[in-house]
């Protein structure tokens, strides 16, 4: 009896679904032109070595001849040598260099070194904005249920940020961060003596992911805030007064009684918000244009740009394991299964 009911919504999955996903990963181990009507060759999972294929190395320092310690550039960063010529021969760029203390990097580089940095900045993104969100979105969550008057009318303006399109939010947040007299927020900041100068937020490209970070904690917090209030109001009342009767005080109230009870809640707003976060296209594309790439953006320039059809196809399977890799982690260490 239970099957046959689930018949017709596994149908539609296989449908939409399914279906799609496949057509995706064939091509993927094509090399399909984008709105092309060239021979479509098989060429296996070239596509994959090609965007997984990365190293990492041991590079020393550049050498200020003059002092005899390392060389520092204009923006105030460690010079580091070049990998080794043959690596470059075979394909391999630079992607990044992280200091290791004591005149010593380790060098991050790739075949494609574009997709391996967008899936650093998309992971880094994800990782920094949900986490930021869950915090303070449990704080609003907490302070918009408790008891005090106007309860209502906050609770319908704290959804304001997340009923703004997106697009239109970040061109919103892209005038605020200017870096002229026109920037609202380089004013503030520093009329207020917290900076004594003008910072390029979308320029600089220490700051620019932090820039973007600062515009979806803005606009989605609301959203985590609104699944976490949901599970809160289904908490009974009664817990807290016997747990103040035991003795236990607001923060014991909160640890032992709050999160254990919402956890199912805190596991379905993080899967929510991390698949989301994980395909971000909108802010990067509109904040950051070419300048950093999200894995989304950049399959969307490979797509559309290149009109490499089979090596876009590739990225997008990537992002979905990685989206299906996060959600069985999250499912498995949550506990959503057994609640």
């Amino acid at each position: 009896m239970a099957w046959n009911l689930l018949i017709p919504t596994l149908v539609v999955l296989i449908v939409v679904a399914a279906r799609p996903l496949e057509e995706t990963f064939i091509t993927s181990l094509t090399d399909k032109r984008f709105a092309g009507t060239q021979t479509v060759n098989f060429v296996g999972l070239n596509n994959y070595a090609r965007l997984l294929s990365f190293r990492l190395d041991i590079v020393p320092c550049r050498l200020n001849e003059e002092t005899n310690t390392c060389a520092i550039d204009t923006t105030g960063a460690v010079r580091w040598e070049m990998i080794d010529r043959e690596l470059l021969r075979q394909g391999f760029r630079p992607v990044s260099t992280i200091d290791l203390g004591g005149g010593r990097g380790l060098t991050v580089s790739a075949i494609d070194a574009s997709f391996i940095s967008s899936a650093g900045n998309t992971l880094f993104f994800t990782v920094v904005s949900v986490l930021l969100e869950l915090i303070l979105g449990l704080f609003v969550a907490m302070v918009v249920n408790s008891k005090f008057r106007g309860r209502g009318l906050m609770r319908a303006a704290m959804l304001v940020p997340w009923a703004i399109p997106t697009v239109i939010s970040a061109r919103l947040w892209e005038i605020m961060l200017r870096d002229n007299q026109s920037g609202i927020l380089n004013k503030m900041l520093v009329d207020l003596g917290i900076f004594s100068q003008s910072q390029a937020w979308l320029a600089n490209p220490d700051i620019q992911l932090w820039s973007l970070i600062l515009v979806d904690v803005w606009k989605t917090t609301p959203f985590m805030a609104l699944l976490l209030l949901a599970g809160l109001q289904t908490i009974p009342e009664d817990l807290y007064e016997a747990a103040s009767v035991d003795g236990a005080n607001r923060v014991r109230q909160f640890f032992a009684v709050t999160i254990p009870l919402l956890r199912p809640t805190i596991a379905v707003a993080l899967v929510f918000r991390t698949l989301d976060a994980l395909r971000v296209f909108d802010v990067f594309n509109v904040l950051l244009g070419r300048r950093k790439l999200s894995m989304a953006t950049y399959n969307f320039e490979t797509l559309v740009q290149n009109q490499d059809g089979g090596y876009a196809s590739a990225i997008g399977v990537i992002i979905f394991i990685l989206i299906f890799i996060f959600a069985v982690i999250y499912v498995r260490t949550l506990g959503v299964e057994t609640e």
